[in-house]
C-alpha cells in the first residue's frame, strides 16, 4: 500500500503569488514572489522528527526586499562554507546576493551584499550547482556566473525566445541545460550548444536532472512532462496527467517525481503513472522544492506555502486538514472551462458510490440541490473539489479556435501603430499572470508590460477566474489573491479594499511627439538641434527600451528643458514623462546622474508654473505619478532611517508637497484656469498622484512598517482635499481610495472633515458607497 501525501502545515505571509521556493538546508525554507520579497521560514525547534509540521512554530523573516514593487521571480540557495547566500531576481535584471540569516536587506542597504549584473531583462530562473550559479532570462540567454568575481563566466546564446529554465548537468565539465519559449531544450559545454532537444509543442516551463545526470525531465505549457536520454536525446517517457500548463517538477528519494501546474494540482507519480493528485484552493501552484525528509513544499497563487509529508508523525491535526479540504470545496471553477460540458448529461451525485477509474480522474456531478459540483477520485475516495458556475458576463462560453487550440477569449492588442494587432488568448480557468507572460514571452515583449496586460484580462473577463476569495478564508483587504480573514467575512461582499494598482500615464505616439519636437526644433534661435540627433530620439522614441529612454532623459531632455523658450519646454517634458517609466534598475546603476536630472527638471517646472490652465502642471503631475513605485522615486524622494531601521520621505518630498499645495491654491482660486480644459484633468493627475502614494504603503512593506512614514502624504491629501473634491468625481473618488488604502494600513485615525464634502456630492452613486461601507468594516 502506497501512502500519501497529506498537509503537514501552512505558511502564511507572503502578500502576493510565491513564485519561488527552495530548500535551503534541513533548517530552512526560502520563497519569492510577487510581492518583491524573500522570506526564510525556520521551524522554532531542535526536533527534526516533526519537521515543519502544525506542532513547530514557524518563524518567517524577510531576508530581502526590492526597493520597488518589481516581482521576484527566482531565489535559490548558495550553501557556501565561509558565507552561504540567498539569491534572489526577478524584473529588475539583476540577481542579488544576501547572507540568509540577515534580518531584512532594504533599500538603502546597496540591496543586498553583491549584485550579478549582466540580462537586460526579467530573470526568471535560478538554479546552484558545484560553485556555480546559473540563470535564464527573458532576454533569451542564460548565464553561467563566477561568484569569486560577480561575472559572467559562460554566456549560453542561442535561444529565440525567453529561457524559462536553465541548470548545472556537470560543473566540472562545464555541462548545461537551458529550456526556452521556443519549445526547445539545449545542452551546452561551456559557452558553446552541441545539443538540442525538440519534442514539445508549447513553451518548455522547467528542467530537472536526475542524480545519475545521464537523463532529465522537463515540463510543459503543453501539459506534458518528458523524460530524455542525455546523451542521445530520445524521448524516453511522456507523462500525461495535468489539464493545463505544468510548472515544476522534483524528485523524491525514491525516484518518485512531483509535479505542480495551472490545474491547481500536485501530482505525485510513479514510472510514469499518477500515484496522487492533490488539489490546492488556488489557480495557479507556480512552485514546488522536495525537502530532506522527503516532504514536499509548494507556493501558489494564493500567497501560500503548504507542506505535505507522507509520514502520518507531521501529518497536520484533522481539525486544520479539514479547514483545507472545505477551502478546496468552496472554490468555483468556470463552466467554460470544462470541455463539452452538457448541463442535460450531467449524472446525479450518487455516482460518488462508485470508485474512480484512475487517480486524479475529474467527473462532474449534479447535488440534490441541483449545484454541478467537480469530484476528484484522490487516494482511494472522491473529493468535491468546487462547483461549477457559469460563464462569465452573460458570455456564450463558446471556445474561439486560435492555432489549432480552443480558447475562452482571444484579444486584439495594439502594441504598435501601423501594424497588426497581436492575439492575447486566455482562458477563464488559469491565471491572468501566467497568460500575461505567457503573451509577452511569445511575443517578445518587454517583462514591464506585465501588470498592464493582467489588467488588461480582467477588465475584459470582468475577473472570469477560479474563484480565488475562498468566503470564509478571504481577506476583504487583501489583493486578487487574498489571505486568512475572520470567517465573519462574506465571499459574495468582498472588499475593494486596499488598492494597489498603480495609475500611470505612459501612453504616447512616437509619430506625434515627433512631429512637435521638430516644429518646436524648427521655430527655436538657439540650441537647435542637429538633423542626426533628431534622427536619433525618433530612434529612441520607436523602441523605447530601458537605455534609450535613460539617453533621452540624461542627453536629449536636459537641453529641451535647461535652453529652450519657456513655450516650447513642454515637449521636452513630455519626453521625460513616458522616459521615465521605460528605465529600469539594472540601467540606473550604471548611470549616476538619472535622478539628479529629473530632480532638477520638476524644480525647473514647478518654479515655471502658471496657474491660468497652463498644461505644464498637469504633465508635472503626470511625470510624478510615473515615477511612483520606481528606483527613481526612492532615490529622490525616499531615505532610510538607519537607527530604526525604516523608510521615511525627506527633505525633497517635503518641498514637493509644499509647492504642490500652494500651487493647487492658486489655481483652483483662479477663474481662468477653471475654464480650461485642462482643469479637471489636471487635478484628477493630483489625485491619482496621491492615490499611488497610498498604493505605495501595500508595495513597500519598510514604507507600511513606519506609519508616521506617511504623515506628508497625508498632510498633501487634507491640503489640497476640497479642490479636487469639487472639480469632478472621479477625483474625489482617488482622493477615497487613497484615504480607504491609508485607513487599512492604520497610518490614519479618524475620518478626514472632507469626506463629508465627497458623501453630500457623491454619496449616491454605487462606487461611492461601495467604498463607505468598506471603511465601515475598518
Amino acid at each position: 500500500m502506497v501512502s500519501t501525501f497529506k498537509l503537514s502545515t501552512t505558511l502564511s505571509g507572503h502578500e502576493q503569488d510565491v513564485r519561488s521556493v527552495v530548500a535551503a538546508s534541513n533548517e530552512s525554507i526560502v520563497s519569492g514572489l510577487r510581492d518583491a520579497t524573500a522570506r526564510v521560514w525556520h521551524p522554532l525547534s531542535t526536533d527534526a522528527s516533526k519537521g515543519w509540521s502544525s506542532e513547530v512554530p514557524i518563524e518567517s523573516t524577510i531576508a530581502f526586499q526590492l526597493p520597488t514593487n518589481a516581482f521576484i521571480n527566482a531565489v535559490t540557495y548558495i550553501p557556501n562554507e565561509k558565507e552561504p547566500l540567498l539569491a534572489a531576481a526577478g524584473q529588475e535584471a539583476i540577481i542579488y546576493l544576501t547572507l540568509p540569516q540577515d534580518n531584512f536587506v532594504k533599500a538603502g542597504d546597496d540591496f543586498g551584499k553583491y549584485q550579478l549584473v549582466g540580462h537586460s531583462g526579467n530573470i526568471c530562473a535560478l538554479s546552484y550547482k558545484d560553485g556555480y550559479v546559473i540563470s535564464g532570462s527573458w532576454d533569451s540567454t542564460a548565464k553561467i556566473w563566477d561568484l569569486e568575481s560577480c561575472t559572467v563566466k559562460f554566456d549560453l546564446q542561442g535561444h529565440q525566445s525567453s529561457v524559462w529554465d536553465a541548470k548545472i548537468v556537470d560543473a566540472s565539465k562545464n555541462i548545461f541545460l537551458t529550456c526556452s519559449a521556443d519549445r526547445t531544450i539545449r545542452k551546452w559545454i561551456g559557452n558553446k550548444q552541441v545539443a538540442e532537444y525538440s519534442g514539445h509543442n508549447d513553451v518548455i516551463r522547467k528542467l530537472l536532472v536526475f542524480p545519475d545526470a545521464k537523463s532529465f525531465a522537463s515540463v510543459s505549457n503543453d501539459g506534458t512532462i518528458k523524460v530524455w536520454d542525455l546523451d542521445s536525446g530520445a524521448v524516453l517517457q511522456t507523462l500525461v496527467g495535468h489539464d493545463s500548463f505544468v510548472y515544476d517538477i522534483g524528485i523524491l528519494s525514491n525516484g518518485d517525481l512531483v509535479t505542480t501546474g495551472e490545474d491547481r494540482t500536485v501530482r505525485v507519480w510513479r514510472n510514469g503513472n499518477i500515484l496522487q493528485v492533490i488539489t490546492l484552493p488556488c489557480i495557479s501552484v507556480w512552485c514546488l522544492s522536495v525537502l530532506p525528509n522527503d516532504d514536499i513544499v509548494v507556493g501558489g497563487s494564493d500567497n501560500n506555502l503548504r507542506v505535505f509529508t507522507r509520514d502520518s508523525n507531521r501529518f497536520a491535526p484533522q481539525f486544520q486538514i479539514q479547514e483545507f479540504v472545505e477551502s478546496v470545496q468552496q472554490s468555483s471553477i468556470a463552466e467554460q472551462s470544462i470541455d463539452d460540458l452538457k448541463r442535460t448529461d450531467i449524472p446525479s451525485s450518487d455516482i460518488l458510490q462508485n470508485p474512480g477509474k484512475q487517480e486524479g480522474q475529474t467527473i462532474m456531478v449534479k447535488n440534490p440541490a441541483g449545484v454541478i459540483e467537480a469530484h476528484q477520485w484522490s487516494g482511494g475516495e472522491w473529493a468535491k473539489i468546487g462547483d461549477v458556475v457559469g460563464s462569465a458576463g452573460g458570455g456564450s462560453g463558446k471556445k474561439v479556435d486560435l492555432n489549432g487550440q480552443k480558447w475562452d477569449y482571444v484579444f486584439d492588442v495594439d502594441v504598435e501603430d501601423g501594424k497588426p494587432p497581436l492575439k492575447l488568448p486566455y482562458n477563464s480557468n488559469e491565471s491572468p499572470y501566467a497568460a500575461a507572460e505567457r503573451f509577452l514571452a511569445d511575443n517578445e515583449l518587454p517583462a514591464s508590460y506585465l501588470q498592464e496586460v493582467v489588467q488588461f484580462i480582467e477588465k475584459n473577463t470582468a475577473g472570469v477566474q477560479l474563484d480565488q476569495q475562498l468566503g470564509p478564508t478571504a481577506n476583504p483587504y487583501a489583493d486578487v489573491h487574498g489571505s486568512p480573514a475572520p470567517a465573519a467575512q462574506s465571499k459574495t461582499q468582498p472588499s475593494i479594499l486596499p488598492q494597489k494598482t498603480l495609475i500611470s500615464f505612459k501612453d504616447f505616439k512616437a509619430e506625434t511627439l515627433m512631429k512637435g519636437l521638430t516644429k518646436f526644433n524648427n521655430e527655436q534661435a538657439n540650441s537647435k538641434f542637429t538633423e542626426s540627433e533628431l534622427s536619433q530620439i525618433s530612434t529612441n522614441l520607436l523602441s523605447l527600451n530601458s537605455k534609450e529612454a535613460l539617453e533621452l532623459i540624461t542627453f536629449y531632455i536636459p537641453k529641451i528643458i535647461n535652453e529652450w523658450d519657456a513655450s516650447k519646454k513642454l515637449i521636452g517634458y513630455d519626453l521625460l514623462r513616458v522616459s521615465i517609466p521605460r528605465v529600469t534598475t539594472v540601467d540606473l546603476i550604471r548611470s549616476t546622474d538619472a535622478a539628479e536630472i529629473i530632480l532638477k527638471a520638476l524644480n525647473t517646472g514647478f518654479d515655471e508654473v502658471e496657474t491660468d490652465g497652463s498644461p505644464l502642471f498637469m504633465m508635472l503631475l503626470k511625470i510624478l505619478n510615473n515615477l511612483v513605485g520606481s528606483t527613481l522615486f526612492l532615490q529622490l524622494y525616499i531615505t532610510t532611517n538607519d537607527s530604526a531601521n525604516q523608510l521615511s520621505y525627506n527633505e525633497f518630498f517635503e518641498e514637493l508637497v509644499a509647492k504642490l499645495e500652494s500651487i493647487t491654491e492658486n489655481f483652483a482660486s483662479s477663474q481662468t484656469a477653471k475654464t480650461s480644459k485642462h482643469y479637471n484633468t489636471t487635478l484628477t493627475a493630483l489625485s491619482s498622484f496621491i492615490y499611488n502614494l497610498s498604493a505605495l504603503v501595500f508595495i513597500n512593506s519598510s514604507l507600511r512598517s513606519n506609519p508616521s512614514a506617511s504623515a506628508p502624504v497625508v498632510s498633501l491629501a487634507n491640503g489640497v482635499a476640497y479642490p479636487l473634491i469639487e472639480s469632478n468625481a472621479e477625483a474625489a473618488y482617488r482622493l477615497s481610495m487613497a484615504f480607504g488604502n491609508f485607513a487599512v494600513a492604520k497610518t490614519i485615525e479618524v475620518s478626514p472633515e472632507w469626506s463629508n464634502k465627497v458623501k453630500a456630492l457623491y454619496g449616491s452613486e454605487p462606487r461611492f458607497a461601495e467604498l463607505d461601507q468598506d471603511l465601515k468594516k475598518i
